[in-house]
């Protein structure tokens, strides 16, 4: 190992003052560069191209170098170990660089505070004074690629190495090819044999599982989850051996493993019983893990939960009763006005569980509302108390703890709740290496997690209490979970705690909450979602279970309320505009179809009218009103009917023709049995011709007559010309005289 040239570091020194903005693009791409560096590398080594990584590449294409410095081992040195220096360096421009060199040092002045740290390692002005520590070769580097150079300085060779008080310094690299140079960042944390006081660390853990709108998860989802490295498994295995982690559980998965009974895939309800007999402290988020903040400020008084779960049970799943895991061994009583839980109906079949059996759980802490980072205001406390929910976990960055002089401990002074924050710093740090995809990433935020916490403990006065909050958004553990606990648990500079504790030490004075009020946008989506569930409220009047409607519906509201959804990375909009469409689907899934015109020639009947119902797996009664346009016809009654599922079927209007022809416009409209609107109303023309009855009648009287005496006169005249004869003869016989016989052809005439 050769020392660095001085003429290279001066020079280096001079490109740096000139292109602060140039340093400040390659240090985006260099952490970037981080999420494709192989592990093990200790040479230079392609980086497989990645369409995210690439996407980082355009933007500083003509840049030149991205460099990063990571310490391994966590970031942390000890007395009698040699120093592994990382280099990540990253070609993001278009054409391959040479060979060049990577040249380690360090900033000799020990960091004095956690915001001196944070400034340091944003800076890019020259150090005063650097110490080299080593050099190494950089091998040629193609255009989009990455490679890992590894300097390891011997024990022996460390400045600081024979110091007795802990302590973080800088560290950092310059890399030159050619005539291009950059530099990179990071630190190292000297723990001396007297590391000082520890502050008391507790962790508070969601488990969750991926963004949803379904309102439960579905069975092959769950057996994908549950499986041996699925997410929620990870998270149980993660756990192990840390029962100070405080763990907010979402009892939708609960839910969803309980009602699909004896169906439910074998890994999933082992793994229910892996998380029964876990000895952390529990506490359950909303439904679906919903966003209790963003409710209130859209205008809800307490935050929603669900209704019914009737309409994901089948029967046949729940014969015979499925064992009972992880339920409290005494029922929940009901408190202030709510209505106790209906005893259900017996009947022939088997006991389907009651909406609070498929939630409850044994939870050891109560009251809890976690809202995602940054979404709380010091008005929504009120609401959430009134709902139960007194204590309130809230992030850093939701106070102004950032601004304080010193660290201050996680619990918040608040009039009427229990506020304790998370420390918003190490929350971050520990979260990017819980999901880390490689070593280097992992080293690279363990490093500024324990620079931080050795910071902490340099502050001095009275040990911390402090709360870090891991991440919502999936996967809720990455792969790293374990091994990042260990490691916390293992540190020098904490003592592991539950948040229990962390919630019952003294507020530091100063700490308040800073309202963070969410987007306007969120919030009127979130007004729109709450719209829709009312029309969907109204319309399920039609069907004979309307629970099986509001039930899915408020399901799928709450997941979709989901703070996991607040990840920028997800797309809550999509998940949003689906379910407005859905809503729009339903509300017209009951409808009159289209009639033509109508002629009525009588003077009263009835007017046929199809209506089509396209919901599946749910019959429906609507009544059907017409309203005439003008007083031509005259509507006798609604007529109502009741429609098989998917099916369509004919309803009969009575109708009355008065007196006078021409067109009416009857108005149809279709109501629920309690008078709500039904879909979209529409009419028809009817052509009344009400007095074509009468003339018809008049002319077949008429017809009739004629007939009848056309009959009668020629009877009369058959009788008059059959009876003559016989009248003639009598009248010869009253005279005396013998008739006359007619002559025969036989008689000839006479001479």
């Amino acid at each position: 190992m050769s020392a660095a040239d001085p003429t290279l570091l001066q020079g280096a020194r001079h490109r740096r003052a000139t292109g602060r903005l140039a340093t400040v693009i390659a240090a985006f791409a260099a952490a970037t560069a981080l999420f494709a560096a192989t592990p093990t590398a200790a040479s230079a080594a392609p980086e497989p191209r990645d369409s995210a990584v690439t996407t980082a590449r355009s933007a500083a294409s003509d840049s030149g170098l991205t460099a990063s410095v990571t310490a391994e081992n966590a970031g942390v040195l000890a007395a009698g170990q040699d120093l592994t220096v990382s280099v990540t360096v990253s070609n993001p421009t278009d054409s391959p660089v040479s060979t060049g060199t990577v040249s380690v040092w360090l900033d000799p002045r020990a960091m004095a505070s956690r915001g001196s740290l944070t400034d340091w390692l944003g800076s890019a002005d020259p150090v005063s004074n650097p110490v080299t520590l080593g050099e190494a070769t950089l091998a040629p580097l193609e255009s989009g690629t990455s490679t890992v150079v590894r300097v390891t300085v011997p024990a022996a060779s460390i400045p600081f190495g024979t110091r007795p008080d802990s302590a973080v310094f800088g560290i950092g690299a310059t890399v030159s090819a050619g005539a291009t140079a950059t530099e990179a960042r990071g630190s190292v944390v000297w723990s001396a044999a007297d590391t000082g006081s520890r502050s008391s660390i507790g962790v508070v853990m969601p488990i969750v599982s991926p963004s949803t709108s379904d309102g439960l998860i579905s069975s092959a989802d769950l057996a994908t989850y549950t499986a041996a490295n699925g997410v929620l498994t990870r998270d149980l295995d993660g756990l192990e051996g840390h029962s100070a982690v405080t763990l907010g559980i979402d009892p939708m998965i609960i839910a969803s493993i309980r009602a699909l009974g004896n169906a439910a895939p074998a890994t999933a309800v082992d793994w229910l019983r892996r998380l029964a007999v876990l000895p952390n402290e529990t506490f359950s988020l909303g439904y679906g893990d919903a966003d209790p903040t963003g409710q209130i400020q859209a205008g809800a008084a307490a935050p929603l939960v669900p209704t019914s779960f009737a309409y994901a049970l089948d029967p046949k799943n729940f014969s015979p009763t499925p064992t009972s895991i992880g339920e409290p061994v005494t029922p929940p009583t009901t408190t202030g006005t709510s209505a106790p839980t209906p005893t259900p109906t017996p009947t022939s079949g088997p006991t389907l569980p009651t909406l609070e059996g498929l939630t409850a759980w044994d939870f050891s802490l109560t009251g809890i509302a976690w809202p995602g980072d940054k979404t709380a205001r010091a008005a929504d406390l009120a609401p959430l108390a009134a709902a139960g929910l007194s204590t309130v976990i809230v992030s850093g960055d939701n106070t102004n703890a950032a601004d304080l002089d010193s660290t201050p401990n996680a619990a918040v002074t608040a009039t009427g709740s229990s506020v304790v924050s998370s420390d918003q710093r190490l929350s971050d740090a520990l979260r990017s290496a819980i999901s880390a995809p490689s070593d280097v990433a992992w080293n690279t935020a363990m490093g500024k997690l324990n620079a931080q916490l050795q910071l902490i403990t340099a502050e001095g006065g009275d040990p911390r209490h402090l709360l870090i909050g891991l991440d919502r958004s999936w996967p809720s553990s990455g792969t790293q979970l374990k091994r990042t606990l260990d490691a916390l648990s293992s540190s020098p500079w904490v003592t592991p705690s539950t948040l229990d504790s962390v919630t019952s030490a003294a507020p530091s004075t100063g700490l308040s909450l800073t309202d963070a009020p969410e987007t306007q946008t969120r919030i009127d989506s979130i007004r729109a979602l709450f719209a829709d569930e009312t029309s969907l409220g109204a319309f399920s009047s039609v069907l004979d279970a309307p629970e099986t409607l509001t039930g899915h519906v408020r399901a799928q509201l709450l997941t979709l309320l989901a703070v996991s959804w607040q990840n920028p990375r997800t797309d809550w909009t999509a998940a949003v505009t689906a379910s407005q469409k859905s809503t729009v689907k339903i509300l017209h899934s009951i409808r009159i179809l289209p009639t033509e015109n109508i002629n009525l020639v009588s003077a009263q009947g009835s007017i046929p009218f199809t209506v089509s119902n396209e919901l599946t797996g749910e019959a429906a009664t609507v009544a059907l009103t017409a309203a005439p346009s003008n007083s031509r016809l005259e509507i006798d009654d609604t007529a109502t009917k009741r429609i098989p599922q998917d099916s369509r079927a004919t309803v009969l209007i009575p109708v009355k023709a008065k007196v006078g022809n021409g067109q009416v416009v009857l108005s149809l409209r279709l109501y629920s049995p309690t008078g709500v609107p039904i879909g979209d109303p529409t009419s028809v023309t009817v052509d009344v011709h009400a007095d074509w009855e009468g003339i018809g009648a008049l002319i077949l009287g008429v017809l009739l007559v004629l007939l009848f005496g056309f009959g009668i006169v020629r009877n009369i005249l058959r009788r008059r010309k059959e009876r003559r004869p016989q009248d003639e003869e009598e009248a010869a016989a009253a005279d005396g005289a013998e008739p006359t016989e007619p002559p025969t052809p036989e008689d000839g005439p006479r001479g």
